[in-house]
């Protein structure tokens, strides 16, 4: 057995009881904030490969990135008031706005740099732990989309790839993969939803085939998102914290940036 697949199975062994019993004792919650903070500092260790900053302005990026999601999450599940997220907004840029005057190399990229690094690792994960409050379905179904897109995707490439989909951003992938990726991950994904009745009672397949195409297309932005940002800081993986599979951001770049789109999906189908 190699690496990657014994990585994998340890991670499956670990990750399946955490989703199923993640409900107790906010057990999910809190491993999605775990997975918020190490992707935080991945991103941030990312970033500092061109332009190092100061230790203390990465941890309090880090710091803030898990505020951030403690805050959408709880006003989301549990009931804390939204204008304090407004509150959280302005007293980030108010922070970050004075260490652009005071600091000579915390510069205008920096700005935008440490907003998106918590904007990016938290927003994602916050809808990934709202989504498991709401129910276990929702998540496994967000998680059937996308890993049996990623699968179709891999496997349909390696096989009958010719045409590169984003060649200067990620040269394996291929058209063909994208669009078999596409074609299953609509397919197994409106069965699971269809016949588990995900979104409740009366929704019809072919509710569920489109948002399963649009889960499946988005975790793939999703993807090639994350490549571009590691091709642009000539990287291969964002850390080795899951051997074979890379870091926390190369394992759920397209969950959780589907993970978003379909709690916003939800929303406008009032069933949450």
């Amino acid at each position: 057995m190699n690496q990657r697949f014994i990585t994998g199975l340890l991670m499956a062994i670990v990750m399946i009881p955490i989703l199923i019993f993640g409900h107790h004792f906010f057990i999910f919650s809190g491993f999605c904030l775990l997975l918020t903070i190490g992707a935080a500092y991945e991103f941030r260790k990312m970033l500092s490969k061109h332009h190092c900053l100061p230790k203390w302005i990465d941890l309090l990026t880090v710091f803030l990135s898990a505020f951030m999601f403690l805050m959408v999450l709880g006003i989301s599940s549990y009931g804390i008031n939204p204008i304090n997220l407004l509150l959280l907004v302005i007293g980030i840029m108010l922070i970050y706005s004075v260490m652009m005057v005071l600091i000579d190399d915390f510069n205008y990229s920096d700005f935008g740099n440490v907003l998106l690094t918590i904007l990016y690792t938290s927003l994602g994960f916050a809808a990934f732990a709202y989504l498991r409050n709401i129910g276990l379905m929702h998540v496994l179904y967000l998680l059937v989309v996308v890993m049996i897109t990623d699968t179709a995707a891999y496997f349909f490439g390696i096989r009958f790839g010719k045409h590169k989909i984003a060649p200067k951003i990620s040269p394996k992938k291929s058209v063909e993969g994208s669009i078999s990726g596409l074609v299953f991950g609509m397919v197994i994904g409106t069965l699971f939803g269809y016949f588990f009745e995900v979104f409740g009672d009366g929704y019809s397949i072919w509710i569920y085939l489109i948002v399963s195409a649009l889960l499946s297309i988005i975790g793939q932005i999703g993807d090639l998102v994350a490549s571009k940002f590691k091709r642009a800081h000539e990287i291969k993986d964002y850390s080795n914290l899951f051997p074979g599979h890379g870091g926390i951001l190369d394992r759920f770049d397209s969950s959780m940036f589907a993970a978003i789109h379909l709690l916003f999906i939800l929303i406008l189908l009032g069933t949450i």
